[in-house]
């Protein structure tokens, strides 16, 4: 039980960690004008994505069902996955090496999600385990 508590408030904090980075240090480009950039989508995209995993690995602290357990878990992985593969092909960000999104944004997202794709396998392991063993994790 405290292995699955710790994994999920460990996984809420690199969430919060990442929407307070895609605004600050890992900024996506500023105003171009009437033309938006397309870096603005991915930092939609990975706000939303952040926000609806987040809630997730909150309600997982208190789910008691192993069926329940299991697809969150899977749920969180391929989030994970999203994450990382967002600033590079579901919602680019610009190709000029130049521009900070390019620079910042993108290895941050990649990062940050192949993280939290790694505390979501160790998470999904504790549930397997936990539930084969009989014990409830």
């Amino acid at each position: 039980m405290k292995s699955k508590v710790i994994v999920n408030v460990v996984r809420v904090l690199v969430f919060a960690f990442l929407i307070v980075g895609i605004f600050t240090f890992a900024h996506v480009c500023g105003d171009m004008g009437d033309m938006e950039a397309k870096c603005h989508k991915t930092r939609s995209f990975a706000v939303a994505a952040s926000i609806v995993l987040g809630a997730l690995a909150v309600v997982q602290i208190f789910i008691k069902k192993a069926l329940a357990e299991k697809v969150t878990s899977i749920v969180q992985v391929a989030g994970g996955i999203i994450i990382a593969l967002l600033p590079i092909a579901i919602a680019p960000v610009c190709d000029m090496k130049t521009m900070h999104c390019y620079v910042y944004t993108r290895p941050f997202l990649v990062i940050t999600g192949i993280v939290l794709t790694g505390i979501a396998i160790v998470d999904l392991l504790i549930v397997l385990k936990g539930k084969k063993d009989g014990n409830p994790a």
